[in-house]
């Protein structure tokens, strides 16, 4: 989830490499899959991978992000979120063949909230204080506390499953690799144990409709090596229909995974935690497939650790601040 322009100015003592908006320049401690410009990555060669979704008010830089060397990022599909500022097909197809070399690049799209910055948001829908209005549908719930101008979603609900749909036509025309679907644990907040817990079937829902949007890339829009790879909520493996879930998917992306909270910082490691989720994951390095983690981090020992713990465990570490609105690379810490 994010919030557009959100802006943050990082303390310099930390090992990182920021561009921010600016092109060229990038070191190439990636390590690209394919080589210069040979075309899109194998996600069987991925070793790095990248992680913005905004870039202040020049909104995102695919120059720069092109110019690293990361093997897989994943982008919002826009440059500022909004449907005026989509990122063309050509666009997309010279970020896979840019000078930092080939690239798989995944389109951030959240399927368990609404954004009120996308194209889809009606502005009857709320009112000048952010709250929802008679005019919002029936599948809106509350708003997101914590990320302003999020809301929940019924996420079953057909017609907000047609607004998705038609958002992953956009992506797919735009002619990405795939997907990144965020809010997946949104089946946590409306199943028996959750905030609203009005929806038992939930978590068998959410898988339904993850495999509805790969059949509908794979099979009605003909894509078939189209990739999908949910974010978070890695224990509805649990659900009936975790096992087909898992087998349709192309992986996973984690947050927090070891070092859990909100001050970007001073993040703790919390391995209480970790053995809550790293179970599941396992699952997924098991059945092959690809485990994306990211916690945000910008202590050099924490930054260490963590990439050690990945490499260990067999995921693909990142590491970057929480608003994820900048170019980061953790010099000395990811793969040659």
């Amino acid at each position: 989830m994010m919030t557009l322009f959100t802006k943050r100015i990082l303390p310099l003592f930390f090992l990182f490499f920021l561009l921010s908006g600016c092109g060229g320049g990038a070191a190439d401690e990636g390590g690209g899959a394919g080589g210069g410009g040979g075309g899109t990555a194998s996600l069987s060669s991925i070793n790095d991978w990248f992680y913005q979704l905004q870039g202040g008010d020049a909104g995102i830089d695919l120059t720069a992000i092109g110019d690293t060397a990361y093997d897989l990022i994943v982008i919002d599909y826009s440059r500022d979120g909004s449907g005026d500022e989509e990122f063309t097909n050509d666009e997309i197809d010279e970020l896979k063949n840019s000078s930092g070399g080939a690239k798989i690049v995944l389109a951030y799209m959240s399927i368990g909230e609404a954004e009120d910055y996308r194209f889809y948001f009606d502005p009857s829908w709320i009112d000048g204080s952010g709250e929802l209005t008679a005019e919002a549908p029936d599948f809106f719930d509350e708003a997101n506390p914590d990320w302003p101008g999020n809301y929940k979603v019924r996420y079953w609900d057909s017609d907000w499953q047609t607004i998705i749909f038609g958002y992953l036509d956009r992506i797919i025309d735009a002619g990405f690799d795939g997907v990144y679907l965020d809010i997946i644990d949104a089946f946590e907040y409306f199943g028996p144990d959750g905030d609203v817990p009005e929806r038992p079937t939930a978590a068998e829902d959410m898988i339904d409709f993850v495999l509805a949007i790969a059949s509908y890339a794979r099979e009605t829009r003909g894509v078939a090596d189209f990739l999908v790879f949910p974010q978070n909520g890695a224990s509805i493996l649990d659900a009936e229909g975790g096992d087909t879930y898992l087998e349709t998917v192309d992986g996973i992306g984690t947050e927090d995974t070891f070092y859990f909270g909100d001050d970007d910082i001073d993040n703790p490691l919390d391995l209480e935690h970790a053995a809550t989720v790293t179970p599941y994951l396992d699952q997924f390095v098991e059945a092959g497939k690809t485990v994306l983690a990211i916690d945000y981090l910008q202590d050099n020992d924490k930054l260490a650790d963590f990439y050690q713990r990945c490499g260990d465990s067999g995921y693909i570490p990142y590491s970057s601040v929480r608003e994820l609105d900048q170019i980061v690379i953790n010099l000395g810490f990811e793969p040659d």
